[in-house]
């Protein structure tokens, strides 16, 4: 084929899909505008989580050229100790803004953050497009829903205002799964049952919440569209492809969704989320705020801003107008156009999701403390605007057809692009931030927002010599204001935590170091140590040094554990509790098989090679436990020893993390230690895998023949 051939085919088929194109240019256009607010290139806008967004895609292309694949641990995060962030948080949209960092912004992490920004808004509006246009047969319709949607204020809030990267990823991703579903549903189609897995996969490996609710929510829409066509137009046969769809795309992204289920529970941030009831959330939610046609803080403060700055969730008046004309209609119109008669139970069914959403978020009653507490996960009522959104533009588009009919042309679609723009344009916040690119690019660190979130704290079960001893209670709950208490380990005070009891055999000595802010001690102070009550050793604070060691009784003061408190008597110049910095807070005195190699002197002595961390130890006779710079996670770590796999890996505390403990014999050991997640849910997906590729690949192959009942794609 001659170079003119090539060309004139080319032209051809940019000629068929001419209109398609112009869609996606005229929602690129949209979308570049509406990240105007991120419009620098050096700047990175500071709000909430964004600067932490942008440090997981660098640390995604380090991952990547490490060659994990799919991403699992965070290379640089929590001292590098393989902090197993897009195990647990989200994979896919780390994953190609990883690839956008190395292969096409090769020096900008922040650029390829606001790539992957812009292909969701694309992609989010131009299949709200898709099933718009089915339900209305109206191309200009279709348009205007699609841009409504990507100019949805809740979905601005989350790019600009909450820095929510990965929500707003889901966002772009969850019409693509309501438009397969549906399809499932009405053709059975083996190639829209195959897509409809693979986008409930993406969503579930981008965003747990929006994958559960978005369940949820497809299934009262389901459930509203089954009542409406019981008797007309309904077998229980047609449920099987979407369903279908939906296991294989949990089945697929088992790896991923195995550990957010079951080992989950016993990371910091589900604690967090079995004692914060979203009820408690509304007050971002009040009802004049939701409906309000600009964007406003829920509450006055002196500067008139928000306490997170620009979060202003609402509806936004084109969809809560577009509700509004559909219910008119349908309950005042003597009939609905031809052209809606067929689609008219998802008109019905998304009026329901829309105001089952809404009343949510508003949450004017406390409905959450009888439902399932796994529901909290949730934890703000403002999520639901997400279904909002994507119930609401869908119905724009059969409220531009109401109203208009079939007058609809050219006319109505650039004027109705201009006002819902211009409607929205409220919700792009002035920038801020004085971070620069090249500032987050030599220390790509999440810090608060997710390094903490993800750790496994379970109790210690074992007082080990040489380990640091955990400073926070084990119920502990990561937040914005208990960073500083986690990071700088200040010694708490006057709050007794539990520790294991020691072996009768063992003859523990407390030893602590720290820092005083002793210009804020009033006059004389002390330092006491007490245990179970019962005061055994006390310092006199009369340096900025603390150093000093306390012996502990010979046996323990019961069989299981014992609570240690610290007391400072003296008064201090603010009347807050005393600022105690705790450099080491470790015993000694313990057995060699409770005694570690710690992790200070061990992490020389590692060095990562692609995803495994190579390790040479000597053991010594004195301390038996080779504490390893790795956070331990049950399970999910594969170790080898000398060459041999080992199941013996066990968790020994360093202040509030937990890392990887290992007992071995005296002598130089080699060792390799590998995250791999849960085996089993990896063999799970991985067959699903197979048989997915199989299912894709089966109908091209020559002697293949479909079943009768399927007609051939």
């Amino acid at each position: 084929m001659t170079i003119k051939d090539l060309v004139k085919s080319l032209n051809e088929q940019l000629y068929k899909h001419r209109l398609i194109l112009g869609i996606i240019l005229l929602y690129s256009l949209i979308a570049l505008s509406l990240m105007a607010p991120m419009a620098s290139s050096n700047i990175i806008v500071s709000i909430n989580d964004t600067p932490s967004h942008v440090g997981y895609i660098a640390q995604a292309r380090t991952a990547i050229i490490e060659g994990q694949f799919p991403l699992r641990v965070a290379p640089a995060e929590d001292n590098g100790w393989r902090y197993p962030g897009f195990q647990f948080y989200s994979q896919l949209p780390y994953f190609i803004g990883g690839w956008f960092y190395k292969l096409v912004t090769p020096t900008n992490p922040y650029e390829a953050y606001k790539l992957v920004i812009i292909l969701a808004l694309i992609i989010g509006g131009l299949y709200i497009y898709r099933l718009s246009f089915q339900f209305t047969q109206s191309r200009v319709a279709g348009i205007l829903a699609g841009v409504a949607y990507m100019s949805a204020p809740y979905f601005l809030n989350n790019i600009h205002a909450r820095g929510a990267f990965t929500e707003a990823i889901a966002q772009g991703i969850l019409p693509i799964v309501i438009y397969y579903v549906i399809q499932c549903y009405l053709t059975g189609k083996r190639r829209y049952l195959i897509l409809s897995a693979i986008s409930w996969f993406c969503l579930g490996i981008t965003h747990i919440i929006t994958f559960v609710y978005g369940t949820l929510f497809l299934a009262l829409l389901a459930l509203v569209v089954v009542i409406q066509t019981r008797k007309t137009d309904f077998t229980w046969s047609r449920l099987i492809p979407p369903l279908q769809g939906y296991g294989l795309g949990w089945l697929l992204g088992f790896y991923f969704l195995a550990p957010v289920v079951f080992i989950s529970p016993y990371l910091s941030i589900r604690k967090q989320i079995k004692v914060i009831n979203p009820f408690g959330t509304n007050t971002y939610t009040p009802l004049a705020n939701l409906l309000a046609p600009t964007s406003l803080p829920a509450e006055p403060s002196q500067t008139g801003l928000a306490a997170t700055y620009g979060l202003h969730p609402a509806v936004g008046w084109i969809l809560l107008g577009a509700w509004g004309v559909v219910m008119y209609y349908y309950y005042c119109s003597p009939s609905l156009p031809p052209k809606l008669q067929q689609s008219r139970p998802y008109m019905i069914g998304l009026l329901w999701v829309f105001m089952v959403a809404l009343f949510l978020t508003w949450s004017p009653i406390d409905i959450w403390s009888i439902l399932p507490r796994q529901l909290w996960v949730t934890q703000f009522t403002f999520r639901f605007l997400t279904h909002v959104m994507w119930a609401g533009a869908l119905l724009t588009a059969y409220a531009t057809v109401l109203i208009f009919r079939r007058r609809l042309d050219r006319r109505h679609l650039i004027i109705g692009i201009l006002v819902i723009v211009l409607a929205s344009r409220p919700w792009l916040p002035a920038p801020r931030g004085t971070l620069t690119v090249d500032k987050l690019i030599e220390e790509p660190l999440f810090r608060y927002s997710g390094a903490l979130d993800y750790l496994y704290r379970t109790p210690i079960r074992t007082l080990y010599g040489n380990a640091q001893l955990p400073l926070l209670h084990p119920d502990w709950i990561p937040g914005y204001s208990t960073w500083n208490t986690f990071v700088n380990r200040p010694l708490l005070l006057e709050a007794e935590l539990p520790y294991p009891a020691w072996e009768e055999d063992e003859k523990p000595v407390l030893f602590i170091e720290g820092e005083v802010a002793l210009e804020n001690i009033a006059n004389t102070a002390t330092l006491e140590v007490h245990i179970d009550g019962q005061v055994i050793g006390s310092f006199p604070l009369i340096s900025r040094q603390l150093k000093g060691e306390v012996p502990f009784p010979q046996r323990p003061p019961s069989p299981n554990d014992f609570g240690l408190k610290f007391v400072v008597n003296g008064a201090t110049r603010d009347g807050q509790p005393l600022n105690i910095r705790v450099n080491r807070l470790s015993f000694e005195g313990m057995s060699p098989k409770h005694t570690v190699i710690p992790v200070s002197q061990t992490q020389d002595q590692c060095q990562q090679q692609g995803i495994s961390t190579l390790c040479e130890i000597t053991v010594t006779e004195e301390a038996q436990v080779v504490q390893l710079p790795i956070l331990y996670y049950p399970d999910m770590l594969k170790v080898w020893i000398d060459g041999q796999r080992s199941q013996r890996p066990f968790a020994v505390n360093h202040h509030d993390y937990n890392l990887t403990g290992l007992t071995l014999e005296p002598g130089t050991h080699n060792i390799r230690v590998t995250f791999h997640g849960l085996a089993w849910a990896n063999w799970i997906s991985g067959l699903a895998w197979l048989g997915f590729i199989a299912m894709i690949i089966m109908p091209k192959l020559p002697n293949f023949k479909p079943s009768r009942r399927e007609t051939p794609d």
